[in-house]
């Protein structure tokens, strides 16, 4: 295929899907031979993609059948969080430990929406690049999920409630995390605690925000959610907002340590201090949470356990093996950040 410049450049699916007017896991389909399509697509597509001469990658010259000995990632989220979060980097250097193990590697890729994700998720089975997929920040009705329930390729879904043949969820316990929280912070007799959220479309977060709810209302305490979105901006923003509250909060919770960092600079500015005025509590652990001033006390859920044990699932739905579900358990890291509530507001 030739660009506006008169560049060759390598067919892809996607290119075949507008061609056709198809999606791009209709494309996988037919050019995999699998049922999901008519054969009035089949024939369609097939057409097209000998017109362009399209070729899958190198590593779909495996006969088909044979392990490429590989599982794909798609990350959907801002660069800069990516680099910034710790949680990537100790989730990949889980799944990567349980996969070196069986002679697996872990194929990497970023993308910038979900559509694009979906895209990569069936060029990858259309080019029997990978065994299986893992996927995460599920949402409900996940159109990434459905479409590779549809393409019929091993995957696992962190955080998520599906389970099939060929899917399996790995299910962290995050209404019981949450409230392990909010019982650290109220038996330091926090009773206004703020919450700010990462992106709120996530099957996990809502699981969060409603065992926060959930939790304000049985133990007779006030709480405050707002959203932001795993970005530091959002989360200054929904500090400043929650301090203005005329009963502001004693303690704040966040979903990053991204987001608490740049919370606690929005304190120091506003001139409250930390845990004098306000305690502040993060879900995610890090070096940089650790030699912080003031350390910042965060749940230690185990990143590189998480990835391992979504590895390994996969591995088991890729060998037709059981897939194991492990109860997960957290407890808070009390640091320098949390503190017995003062006479504050």
């Amino acid at each position: 295929m030739v660009d506006s410049r008169g560049r060759t450049q390598r067919v892809t699916i996607a290119d075949i899907a507008s061609r056709a007017g198809v999606t791009s896991s209709a494309v996988s389909l037919a050019v995999n031979g699998k049922p999901g399509v008519s054969d009035a697509t089949r024939d369609r597509v097939l057409q097209i993609a000998r017109e362009l001469a399209w070729r899958p990658n190198h590593a779909a010259r495996t006969l088909r059948g044979v392990s490429t000995h590989a599982v794909g990632l798609a990350l959907t989220r801002p660069e800069r969080v990516i680099e910034q979060e710790a949680f990537f980097a100790r989730f990949i250097t889980g799944a990567q430990a349980a996969l070196s193990r069986q002679h697996f590697s872990l194929q990497l890729q970023m993308a910038p929406d979900l559509a694009s994700e979906s895209t990569i998720h069936a060029e990858w089975v259309a080019a029997n690049s990978v065994d299986g997929i893992i996927v995460l920040d599920p949402r409900s009705h996940d159109p990434r999920v459905e479409q590779l329930e549809r393409l019929g390729h091993p995957a696992v879904i962190v955080g998520g409630e599906w389970n099939s043949a060929t899917i399996a969820s790995i299910r962290p316990d995050d209404a019981e995390f949450m409230r392990t929280i909010l019982r650290h912070l109220t038996s330091l007799g926090h009773r206004r605690i703020g919450y700010v959220t990462g992106e709120q479309s996530f099957l996990h977060i809502r699981t969060r925000i409603d065992a926060f709810n959930g939790f304000m209302v049985d133990a007779g305490v006030w709480g405050a959610v707002l959203a932001g979105n795993f970005t530091p901006e959002r989360a200054v923003d929904a500090t400043d907002r929650l301090m203005a509250s005329p009963s502001r909060p004693t303690a704040v919770v966040y979903d990053s340590e991204l987001m608490a960092i740049a919370g606690m600079g929005a304190l120091s500015t506003a001139g409250l201090g930390v845990p004098s005025d306000v305690s502040v509590v993060s879900w995610e652990d890090s070096l940089v949470c650790q030699v912080l001033r003031p350390s910042l006390t965060t749940l230690d859920r185990d990143a590189v356990s998480l990835g391992k044990r979504s590895a390994a699932a996969l591995l088991s739905l890729i060998g037709g093996e059981p897939v194991d579900q492990p109860t997960t358990t957290a407890s808070v890291i009390h640091r320098d950040s949390t503190a017995a509530v003062s006479d504050a507001p």
